[in-house]
């Protein structure tokens, strides 16, 4: 027989009464059959189990409702809420919400929460609209004291934050940056009894709070954070016998689960209610990772165990799902990766393949690549009459080889052009029948040096300084400087830290070449373009800028360059105009162009400095 409205009422509340009061932290105040318009009382929050006055830290109004429902294993409810009593909620600060299952004609039951803090209470009405009800997702309430109190003093915590927005917009993460006054992100967080914060973190309900220049109120941001989890990196040798696999390892706790990584390919998951170890493991798509994470795999198979430092861990491949993993035929896959990471580390290519990116093409390409290096002999089937120096595109790497024809049409052998010596010469402008020795390298230029994968970045200056000296050998020194200094200017990370050294280098090697050879202000303005891109100039650097504009004799262009260097935008504008069209566009393409300014501010108006 269905139990009425009033025997589920007093059931519910009872219930939520009986788990609160066994809390050391929490006492109770909730009234049976309250009439009071949307609160039934409020849960009390203690800072110690004394229960003392003085050790109280505040109160949260509370909600519970019932209903008649035998089933209890839900770890999650959905509730119908009048959009009414969550406005209530919002004005008075927040609210807890129970909803409390009732079974078996009153004889047991399931209490189930939600955290209803201002930040949330809004985002349901928001999407409530003009809705006379919304549905309110609830959470299975913890046995465990210690999580009761954890869930009221952070809830309470949250509710004394927020209180203060409970109008006005809430700004997004995106808006707070582009308005340039996010300083940092807070998550508080207060607890009751745990050992791992982490945990403790990942567990509970957190909102994040966004610390704004000139303001010491955190602001909450309009996003309540779900599915947490942590990520934690560890220090340790990972080992099969004497061979050493990784030098960490990496641990993701979740609220369900606890996830080893070893490597990117292998996982072992431990669950909360499964003492067991669920074991996965997936190949990469990546070739240099697959190359260890596979053979780590395999050597686990073959052993039996590994070691995280000096401890042993055993491995039973029966727990382990090897239905889509074939032990033959991956021992093959292994040894073929092992040859291409080796073909990548002979090219100086530290870089890795994504197996995604590869076309039937660029697989043929890399078996080329394997038999020219690794087998070494000659490569067969290629076009007819190929130029000397190549660049074969293998996914999204790009590596510039050398090509010695073979005595059989199509086949040749292959070298990497940077670790070849290779004789380069051009004619003479005023002996035609005269040849003028040069360095290889400058058949580089911008691109080349942003793409190629296997460049070696220290062979470039060497290799002009060796060459036979003449009249055109700074003047192409000088052009190959330029562009050096355009890719800079492109790159990013460590391969923007190596042409930066570069471009020091030959910057340097440059300035000391006769006037004859090289002019002077050409000279002088590469050497401080390149000290302007890593450091500020001293002031005998300034100096000698200002004496080039103040020279009557130096060429317009350069005055351009000198007052871009100065950040003088508007006196490189004036004499910029002096140029001729055909001036203005070659002066365009140098990287000292890079300096200039697009938009300046003058006389209160934004101009365009390009037009």
């Amino acid at each position: 027989m269905p139990l009425n409205s009033k025997s589920i009422e007093t059931l519910s509340v009872n219930a939520v009464k009986n788990s609160i009061v066994t809390s050391e932290f929490l006492d109770q105040f909730i009234a049976d059959n309250d009439k009071e318009p949307s609160w039934d009382g409020f849960v009390y929050i203690y800072g110690d189990k004394s229960k003392k006055k003085s050790t109280l830290k505040g109160r949260m109004p509370v909600q519970v409702k019932g209903r008649e429902c035998d089933d209890h294993s839900k770890e999650t409810i959905s509730f119908s809420m009048a959009t009414v009593d969550l406005k209530n909620y919002l004005y008075d600060g927040g609210c807890v919400l129970f909803v409390v299952y009732i079974g078996n004609g009153g004889l047991t039951n399931k209490i189930y929460y939600a955290e209803l803090t201002p930040v949330k209470i809004r985002q349901l009405l928001e999407k409530a609209k003009k809705q006379c009800n919304k549905t309110v997702h609830l959470k299975e309430f913890p046995s465990d004291n210690n999580k009761k109190a954890t869930i009221f003093l952070n809830c309470l915590q949250n509710c004394q934050k927020q209180a203060s927005f409970k109008e006005g917009k809430l700004l997004s993460l995106e808006e707070l940056r582009d308005q340039g006054v996010l300083e940092n992100i807070l998550i508080p967080f207060s607890g009751v009894g745990y050992t791992d914060p982490q945990m403790a973190l990942i567990k509970n309900e957190v909102y994040l709070y966004a610390k704004i220049k000139g303001s010491s109120i955190p602001q909450p941001i309009d996003i309540i954070p779900q599915d947490i989890y942590t990520q934690e990196v560890v220090d340790a040798l990972i080992t099969i016998d004497d061979q050493l696999f990784y030098t960490n390892y990496r641990i993701i706790k979740s609220a369900k689960e606890i996830t080893i990584c070893y490597g990117d390919s292998l996982k072992m998951q431990f669950s909360e209610n499964n003492p067991s170890c669920k074991i996965n493991y997936k190949n990469s798509e990546k070739i240099r990772i697959l190359s260890k994470d596979l053979d780590f795999m395999l050597t686990i198979l073959d052993k039996g165990y590994f070691k995280v430092n000096d401890i042993e861990i055993p491995f039973d491949r029966n727990g382990v799902d090897s239905s889509n993993f074939d032990i033959e035929n991956e021992r093959k896959r292994l040894s073929f990766v092992k040859d291409i990471v080796r073909v990548l580390d002979m090219l100086g290519c530290s870089e890795d393949i994504d197996i995604n990116d590869m076309t039937d093409k660029d697989w043929r390409n890399l078996e080329r690549l394997t038999v020219a290096f690794l087998e070494k002999k000659p490569v067969k089937g290629l076009k007819k009459d190929l130029p000397h120096v190549i660049f074969l595109k293998i996914g999204k790497l790009k590596f510039a080889l050398y090509l010695k024809q073979y005595e059989e049409k199509g086949t040749y052998e292959v070298y990497d052009f940077f670790k070849t010596d290779i004789p380069v010469a051009f004619e003479d402008k005023n002996n035609a029948e005269k040849m003028l020795p040069i360095s290889q390298y400058s058949i580089l230029h911008k691109n080349d040096f942003l793409t190629l994968n296997n460049i070696n970045f220290d062979v470039l200056l060497p290799s002009f300084q060796k060459a036979e000296h003449h009249y055109e050998t700074f003047n192409r020194a000088n052009l190959f400087l330029l562009e050096l200094l355009n890719a800079f200017d492109k790159a990013d990370k460590t391969r923007k830290e190596k042409i930066l050294k570069v471009c020091k280098d030959f910057s340097d090697w440059i300035s000391e070449a006769p006037e004859d050879e090289l002019d002077y202000q050409i000279k002088i303005l590469n050497k401080l373009q390149t000290t302007k891109r890593w450091r500020d100039f001293n002031i005998d650097e300034i100096g000698i800028l200002y004496s080039m504009v103040e020279n009557k004799s130096t060429r317009e262009d350069c005055i351009v360059g000198a007052y871009l260097l100065l950040d003088q935008q508007q006196a490189a504008e004036i004499h910029f105009k002096k140029l001729s069209e055909r001036e203005q566009k070659n002066f365009k393409e140098y990287p000292i162009y890079h300096f200039w300014k697009a938009e300046e501010k003058c006389n209160g108006q934004i101009k365009n400095a390009d037009s």
